[in-house]
């Protein structure tokens, strides 16, 4: 049941009790009315009763000291005139109660007020066989028969005046009380039921008031104070809190639905923006590290590049210092031997040529930073490409008496990629081989088939990489113990991981370094 119509119940309840009692009320007042008019009516006929006594009590004396100073017709007149107006009087309230008595409900009373009207038609009758019965006592009294004049006084004015208005006099006045007391009786009555009334409509309103309470608590305030504890309960943090619904059908119970429905959404949002924020705070410390490792690299990048060019400076500083030299003394010596001249020369090409090899390792470099190497991949067989590289090494080699000893498969092992990259890669980890071998000491070389790989490993017969070497050999301008300028091995491991491959540095069984390319079958970019 919608409030809506619950307000309008209550309310046509409550109006149909006010208008129950009000109806009552009014029909006592009616009575109550209807008693005191009849009490002032009969107030008023009392004293017109009461009146025409007295003034019949003057027009008897009038007629009476007609016997002591003499038949004087003008008192005795005004005293008859005056009792006719009395009674004309008497006659007028009579005719206007009986204006008010209309309807079955007055019937009885309207019957009294005629037989009172008939009773005063009696005494006009009456005073008007008086004023006769007063003509012929002055007439007599003029004519000086006093004991005729006496006997009329006695018969018609003691007798029937007196006598008979007493006696009208006294049923009009019993009449009248009577009617006043069956007035005060109705007057006592409308009372008791007023009193009654009074007493319904305080009980019913005290029952209108309760019921109304009642019905407010149940149907406003409990459900109100249910959805201001749930604001509050919400308000503080708690989601989870729920309005019980009681399954009601009005304007409340819609609202408390809707509080419902809104908490869970809030709920679920918040627990969807909890989640956001975990995983924003994950994203941002996850790129926070990234960003801190990159800043790290970038470090080390840096300090690496610095040392870097003050390492290419003094590399370059030296052979050009020695070139310089060589040159310098070759023009100065006037008696320098075409021999000596020879060897000047041989020097000066043997360093310009280490300052090309540094030249082009920092080329490669700028270009493989900057993506502008191509690599042209094709079926490459790797006996052809490591036979190559092994007849490049021994030139390298042959100062200092390193012998190069190649070891592979008959089957030829054959991989997809750039054969003169990969030549490359071998060629920078076989000259630093022949670099670290001792003098007169074996290089060797071993091509194999290890599962889907293929993997050329280079071991020397020298000291081997130190423990910090083995991490930080193949970073960029990393320089150790050999020398250099820590690109050759960063320059193999980029050309391996643009195979699919990767470049692994250990020591061998002898103590000599280890270097192993290894490739995958069918390597693509």
């Amino acid at each position: 049941m919608r409030f809506k119509t619950k307000i309008g119940i209550a309310q046509a309840g409550l109006t149909a009790i006010v208008a129950t009692l009000t109806a009552a009320m009014l029909m006592s007042l009616a009575t109550g009315g209807d008693a005191a008019r009849e009490i002032s009516y009969s107030y008023e006929q009392t004293l017109s009763v009461t009146s025409i006594a007295k003034a019949a009590d003057d027009y008897s004396e009038q007629i009476a000291e007609m016997f002591i100073l003499g038949p004087n017709p003008r008192q005795a007149e005004a005293a008859r005139n005056a009792l006719l107006e009395v009674v004309a009087r008497m006659e007028a309230e009579l005719e206007e109660e009986l204006l008010g008595l209309i309807g079955p409900r007055h019937a009885v009373e309207r019957e009294a007020e005629l037989e009172e009207l008939a009773r005063m038609q009696a005494i006009r009758g009456l005073i008007d066989r008086i004023e006769g019965a007063r003509v012929q006592i002055g007439s007599h009294l003029r004519d000086g028969r006093f004991n005729d004049a006496m006997t009329i006084y006695r018969d018609e004015i003691e007798g029937n005046l007196d006598r008979t208005l007493d006696r009208l006099a006294d049923e009009a006045i019993a009449r009248e009380t009577g009617e006043v007391v069956e007035a005060l009786e109705q007057t006592a009555g409308v009372a008791q039921r007023m009193r009654l009334a009074v007493l319904a409509l305080a009980f019913a309103a005290v029952a209108a008031l309760i019921a109304l309470s009642v019905f407010l608590y149940r149907s406003v305030l409990r459900p109100v104070g249910a959805l201001a504890h749930g604001a509050e309960v919400v308000a503080a943090g708690n989601l989870d809190h729920i309005v019980a619904e009681d399954g009601r059908g009005d304007e409340l119970g819609e609202l408390t639905r809707r509080f419902n429905r809104m908490t869970a959404q809030i709920s679920a949002q918040r627990t969807a923006l909890l989640g956001s924020k975990a995983d924003l705070e994950r994203e941002v410390s996850a790129r926070t590290e990234e960003l801190r490792d990159a800043l790290d690299s970038l470090k080390v990048q840096s300090e690496g590049r610095a040392r870097f060019l003050a390492d290419i400076s003094h590399e370059l500083r030296t052979p050009l210092t020695v070139v310089r030299g060589k040159a310098e003394i070759a023009l100065r010596d006037p008696s320098a031997t075409p021999e000596q001249l020879r060897g000047a020369l041989d020097r000066i090409v043997r360093k310009s040529a280490d300052m090309s090899r540094l030249v082009e390792d920092l080329l490669f470099l700028a270009r493989s930073e900057a993506g502008t190497i191509q690599i042209q991949r094709g079926p490459v067989i790797m006996q052809e490409v490591l036979d190559d590289t092994i007849l490049d090494s021994r030139t390298l080699a042959l100062p200092k008496r390193v012998t190069v000893l190649p070891s592979e498969p008959q089957e030829p092992v054959i991989v997809n990629g750039d054969a003169d990259r990969l030549r490359q890669a071998i060629l920078i980890v076989l000259d630093n081989a022949v670099r670290a071998a001792p003098t007169g000491s074996n290089v060797h070389v071993e091509l194999a088939v290890d599962g889907n790989m293929a993997r050329v490993t280079i071991t020397d017969e020298g000291t081997g990489f130190a423990p910090e070497e083995i991490g930080e050999a193949m970073r960029r301008f990393y320089r150790g113990r050999s020398g250099g300028a820590g690109l050759g091995l960063s320059i193999a491991h980029w050309i391996m991981e643009v195979h699919g491959g990767d470049v692994r540095l250990a020591n061998s069984d002898d103590g000599g370094a280890q270097v192993s390319l290894v490739l995958p079958f069918g390597a693509s970019a």
